[in-house]
């Protein structure tokens, strides 16, 4: 979260010190620059993520898990930060509106489902060493972003013009072959982590900042996307189908109904 803010603080002060340099009077720089058809350039920024989960509440463990008696109270989420780092091509289709386009890689893209129980539960994998209320299932993601946009610009302000975005946006899990397995280690299936889709589709919109120099065009953009589909991977497609009625049976995911995605993202373009 510290990393959060700093990159957060650095993106204000970045904008202050532009609004203060390019509201100044003088020959606007790059006046041509928005004629041109094709811009390219790079982005790169920090992901917020977290997900919306529809759960079952108050699951009662079959009586051959734990002995039975168990209650599943809730399933909560936490925010976890990744980076990005992608490529921009952007074509102008008028003097208000382009199509932008930017894939981009994702790191360390994390969900963090957080499960807590009546009783305590026998984690084969705790946190701290010791039986425990709550446990800790983490489903690692590294994912190839393929956003389209239509971008709707004001008026340029001397140096500075402010824009919106929408969208649609879809991704490939890069660690979906490592996902697609089912732990057998554990018959009771709590360390059972939750097989989620190679890919993921969301809408997503923002607005930004841009921000014309001498050289080149730097723009700063917030964005939030939504996942239109469940994230869960339906169990026709689990590969292990040998292991399936440990994992369907599993309250780590007997307690989920639907996971979908959702993200805020903080950008620095540069075209």
């Amino acid at each position: 979260m510290q990393r959060i803010f700093l990159f957060g603080l650095l993106c204000l002060l970045t904008c202050n010190t532009l609004f203060a340099q390019f509201f100044r009077f003088g020959v606007p720089n790059l006046q041509a620059y928005d004629k041109e058809r094709f811009h390219y350039g790079f982005s790169l920024g920090i992901d917020i993520v977290d997900i919306n989960i529809k759960t079952r509440t108050n699951y009662v463990f079959p009586d051959n898990i734990m002995g039975g008696g168990n209650t599943l109270q809730q399933i909560t989420s936490s925010v976890t930060p990744a980076f990005h780092v992608g490529i921009l091509g952007n074509m102008r289709l008028g003097e208000y509106f382009d199509l932008r386009f930017i894939p981009a890689f994702s790191i360390a893209h994390e969900i963090n489902l957080y499960y807590r129980f009546t009783n305590e539960v026998q984690d084969p994998n705790p946190r701290k060493d010791k039986p425990t209320y709550e446990i800790l299932r983490q489903i690692d993601c590294q994912y190839i972003n393929l956003p389209l946009f239509i971008k709707f610009k004001s008026s340029r302000m001397h140096n500075v013009r402010l824009y919106a975005l929408g969208g649609g946006q879809f991704s490939i899990n890069m660690m979906s072959a490592k996902n697609n397995s089912i732990n057998t280690m554990d018959p009771m299936g709590i360390d059972i982590i939750p097989i989620i889709k190679p890919y993921d589709v969301q809408v997503r919109s923002g607005f930004g900042f841009d921000f014309y120099t001498t050289y080149f065009k730097l723009s700063t953009e917030f964005s939030v996307s939504f996942g239109v589909i469940n994230m869960l991977e339906d169990e026709k497609r689990i590969k292990d189908k040998d292991h399936l009625p440990i994992y369907r049976s599993s309250p780590i995911i007997q307690g989920i109904t639907d996971m979908k995605s959702k993200t805020f993202t903080i950008s620095l373009v540069i075209e």
